[in-house]
């Protein structure tokens, strides 16, 4: 039995996966009677649920964990996720922790979290970490956020030179798709209207991912679906064929590119090239009206050159994204491309990473603009309310600062109509005007 006003705090690292694990934790304590409390209050009980993608992502799991033993040396720390499963003895060895677990029975955590409060200090518990090939499946009823994340997919069975996140995540394993409908049916009837089908390897879902994504369309109540990132290779014509008609499907897609040079694609591992990446895009943008495209790059891989460099910065001008998400290679011990030779100098990959934000920067203005001029209507989802604007993103995911309309009942959570009526610089980002129509 828990003493009353039992405190847990939660620390979340890494991807949406890890966010959405992180809130069925939460879930799960509280159903059982404790409170979930700001991570950086005095709590009983910490939960870091960890991220192994860079060195940096790892050092700052390492971190949280000594902040949580700081705020309170008496409280239970719990280690899960990405990190602790790559390096399970380091993550143990770190002050105050009790349970060590990986992404094999993730809840875990939060049951490790309850029964240990009150229990006399002993050898942190590291769990078995075998990743078997069932998935694992649970469920979230109240999600953080006015978009409600579901994940459908866990695994990765990509050999990509520089990811350690085949080993820590384990095979391919897919949420079914009735317990996918289920969670769907339950989000909407309390009044989500925006899902986003996400995983590790999000396309590859083993029961068809156009499949689920129709069957998600029939649910009423739902307005907007959008997926986790997705490999350029897998939204090819069948794909765009089988979803153009789908009016509830955003007309979005989060690209992991990672380089858009042949050489470095190939160095890397990655399972398409150029030319496979710009026929596919360019039949999505042919097809579905006002698609836009977001990406994750990484500068800086080894042997990658100037021209190298210079190939991926043009490519990725002539596609023209939204936005990027651009990151210096990160040495991943134990992953093929930490034993390539031509290491890239980190004032070299630091200049890079600036110039191609830049580059995305002019794309992004650009876009906008076009968009603006042409008056074009979007629906928007209200994610907050603040000095009587409205903020949210379009339905191809531009940031928008609405003003216009009737704002006496709050009207976050809805999909609003918008226009676009200007750009304004903002540091090195921008700001989006709109007016609710």
């Amino acid at each position: 039995m828990l003493k009353n006003n039992v405190r847990v705090g939660i620390c979340t690292l890494g991807c949406r996966v890890n966010q959405y694990e992180s809130r069925a934790i939460s879930e799960y304590i509280e159903a059982h009677g404790a409170r979930i409390a700001p991570f950086d209050s005095v709590c009983d009980a910490y939960v870091i649920n960890t991220c192994a993608v860079t060195a940096e992502s790892e050092r700052k799991s390492r971190q949280m964990a000594r902040r949580a033993h700081k705020l309170n040396p008496e409280a239970i720390v719990i280690m899960t996720g990405c990190a602790s499963q790559l390096h399970p003895e380091t993550a143990a060895g770190l002050p105050g922790v009790r349970y060590v677990g990986g992404n094999a029975s993730k809840l875990d955590a939060a049951r490790y979290a309850l029964s240990l409060i009150g229990s006399e200090t002993g050898k942190p518990v590291i769990a078995d970490m075998t990743i078997g090939h069932e998935y694992e499946s649970y469920s979230v009823r109240t999600p953080d956020h006015t978009r409600a994340y579901v994940k459908i997919e866990d695994g990765c069975e990509g050999k990509c030179a520089y990811c350690v996140i085949p080993r820590v995540r384990g095979p391919v394993r897919s949420k079914a798709p009735d317990d996918v409908i289920s969670e769907v049916e339950a989000l909407a009837k309390i009044g989500y209207r925006e899902i986003v089908l996400t995983g590790i390897e999000t396309c590859s879902y083993q029961y068809g991912l156009t499949d689920i994504i129709k069957r998600v369309s029939e649910i009423e109540g739902i307005e907007h679906i959008r997926l986790g990132s997705v490999n350029p290779g897998f939204i090819n014509k069948r794909f765009t064929d089988e979803i153009k008609g789908l009016s509830k499907f955003c007309p979005h897609f989060h690209l992991s590119l990672q380089s858009f040079c042949d050489r470095t694609l190939n160095a890397m591992r990655r399972r398409y090239n150029t030319k496979m990446i710009f026929e596919n895009c360019e039949y999505l943008r042919k097809n579905i009206k006002n698609v836009c495209f977001t990406a994750d790059m990484i500068c800086g891989f080894p042997g990658e050159t100037d021209g190298d460099f210079s190939e991926t910065k043009a490519n990725t001008e002539r596609l023209g994204l939204l936005f990027a998400h651009i990151f210096p290679y990160s040495d991943r011990p134990g992953t093929e491309a930490s034993l390539m030779p031509d290491k890239v100098d980190e004032a070299v990959k630091t200049a890079r990473c600036a110039s191609l934000r830049a580059a995305v920067s002019e794309s992004r203005e650009g876009i906008i603009s076009t968009f603006i001029k042409n008056g074009t209507p979007f629906s928007v989802l209200v994610e907050t309310e603040k000095d009587g604007y409205l903020y949210g993103h379009t339905e191809n995911f531009i940031e928008v600062k609405v003003c216009g309309g009737d704002f006496t009942e709050s009207l976050v959570g809805n999909i609003i109509s918008v226009k676009l009526t200007k750009i304004e610089k903002n540091g090195e980002d921008f700001v989006v005007y709109a007016y609710k129509m």
